[in-house]
């Protein structure tokens, strides 16, 4: 399900406002509409980042369509803009659009208006969206390629947060284990999602964030049953063993992941899994080194015929060999 057109209508008159909403939202389920009669209180949603479209009338008293389109602009020089005016003329269109407007629409008689006015709305929405995500994408992959060179110092937490701004959720969490026997290792969310008393998951049942099989797994859930509507998760493997699960969620969000989001969830889960896997290789040599060790202990406690000290210097050994994975407290503060 597409996510909704988030359009913002700007006119001082609230029955004309009103009138377009009802208008445009008949033809569009998709339209999310907003109505301001202030044109501040419209810049204030422009800066808060939650609009796809703007339609503001022209004429205005405070302040008209092109002073409201010159603020946008210094804000949010690509999100559409379309200004319309029941009494327009050439000098206001040619000044639109200097200003860089992206449609000029004059009001006139019948119903086909809105038709072409929700299109206009519709395609400059879809182009600005589509520029944002090439956008977002581009930045994505810089920081995690930042987040790679500098590994080093990189807490698992940085990468989570990565994720979750990038996909736009507001959890993600490393878990290891899977089903009932499922840990969060570390987690990050939007602020209030977590408890403040005892900084709990808002996920009571953490099976149903674990990925049993497959390199990427994407889901929906009923809210109610499992916490979250949307869902992506990662197996993550150590070596050869299965470690636990890199997985991202909402409670409110919709919508499905693109062919490229879950490419760069597997990204994120497969330099995760290099990196813990690179600790354990070096947990493994120190600790081969430390067992080698040893074994001059146990050959000079076999000449002298001390095979108590002998069996607990093998049972050293063994233990060393018998290295597990990255503990959560390892991978919990930093990858090194």
């Amino acid at each position: 399900m597409p996510s909704p057109i988030r359009l913002l209508i700007v006119d001082d008159d609230p029955s004309l406002a009103d009138l377009m909403s009802d208008q445009l939202s008949e033809l569009r389920e998709e339209f999310s509409v907003r109505v301001e009669t202030d044109p501040h209180d419209a810049l204030d949603a422009v800066e808060a980042g939650d609009i796809d479209c703007v339609l503001s009338d022209y004429h205005m008293p405070e302040m008209d369509g092109l002073e409201l389109l010159r603020y946008v602009r210094e804000m949010e020089p690509s999100i559409p803009f379309i200004l319309f005016t029941s009494r327009g003329s050439e000098e206001v269109a040619s000044e639109a659009v200097s200003e860089g407007v992206t449609d000029y629409f004059r009001k006139r008689r019948g119903t086909d208006q809105w038709e072409v006015l929700a299109n206009r709305i519709e395609n400059s929405a879809a182009r600005y969206r589509a520029e944002r995500a090439v956008q977002r994408r581009e930045a994505a992959l810089n920081d995690l390629a930042r987040t790679v060179i500098d590994s080093v110092s990189t807490p698992v937490e940085d990468l989570l947060e990565l994720g979750r701004e990038t996909l736009a959720l507001e959890y993600g969490a490393l878990l290891q284990g899977e089903g009932d026997d499922a840990e969060v290792l570390v987690e990050a969310a939007d602020s209030g999602v977590l408890s403040p008393a005892d900084g709990g998951s808002p996920f009571e049942e953490f099976e149903a964030l674990t990925v049993d099989a497959g390199s990427v797994v994407t889901g929906t859930a009923d809210e109610e049953s499992a916490g979250f509507s949307i869902y992506v998760g990662s197996t993550i493997y150590v070596g050869d063993r299965r470690y636990g699960t890199l997985c991202f969620c909402d409670r409110e969000a919709d919508g499905e992941f693109s062919e490229w989001e879950r490419t760069f969830v597997e990204l994120l889960g497969d330099w995760l899994a290099h990196e813990l896997t690179s600790e354990w290789a070096r947990d493994r040599d120190e600790a081969v080194r430390a067992a080698r060790r040893r074994v001059d202990e146990v050959r000079s406690a076999i000449d002298d015929d001390d095979t108590e000290t002998a069996r607990e210097e093998l049972d050293a050994i063994a233990k060393l060999l018998d290295q597990e994975p990255p503990s959560a407290t390892a991978v919990s503060v930093e990858l090194s």
